[in-house]
């Protein structure tokens, strides 16, 4: 299994996800809370495994315990989309998110993309100051090209990459 450099936090493990852990993976999400009006409430194992399947993820393990996770995707030849950020309650604030984060931007920078997108639910804005800290900003223009046609239109937020 491969840990990738940005990704090492002491105390964690960051592990590659496939399709196959697409459980594990849903439960994190479910366990780390969202407003029930967000399409994230309505995702099944199956849409995990999906998006998995389209791209990647990590999942961050404490011991034998999933604590966090994210997945990416391609949307297009220059953009890596980065989705279901996930960190549990009881270990949020320890540097575990930026760290899943800077994973798939080691991905995209490795795979030779020119960005990284992600969306925000309009149920989830508080989490926008964290990808800003992170050198993420809202890119208005910026197309989200997995947005769901029965949530509120998300907030589109761009960071350029190096390889």
């Amino acid at each position: 299994m491969t840990v990738f450099q940005g990704a090492q936090l002491p105390g964690y493990a960051l592990h590659p996800a496939t399709p196959a852990d697409a459980t594990v993976f849903h439960a994190v999400m479910m366990a780390a809370g969202m407003d029930p009006r967000s399409s994230w409430s309505r995702t099944r194992p199956q849409d995990v495994a999906w998006s998995l399947g389209q791209g990647g993820g990590f999942l961050a393990w404490d011991g034998e315990r999933a604590v966090g996770c994210v997945g990416w995707r391609p949307d297009g030849p220059e953009t890596l989309t980065l989705n279901k950020l996930a960190t549990l309650p009881d270990v949020r604030g320890r540097g575990l998110g930026a760290a899943l984060v800077r994973a798939v931007e080691e991905v995209a920078a490795r795979d030779g993309y020119a960005r990284v997108l992600l969306a925000v639910s309009q149920y989830n804005l508080e989490v926008v100051p964290f990808y800003e800290r992170l050198g993420y900003r809202v890119d208005e223009e910026a197309v989200y090209a997995h947005a769901n046609p029965a949530s509120a239109p998300p907030v589109v937020l761009v960071k350029e990459v190096r390889s």
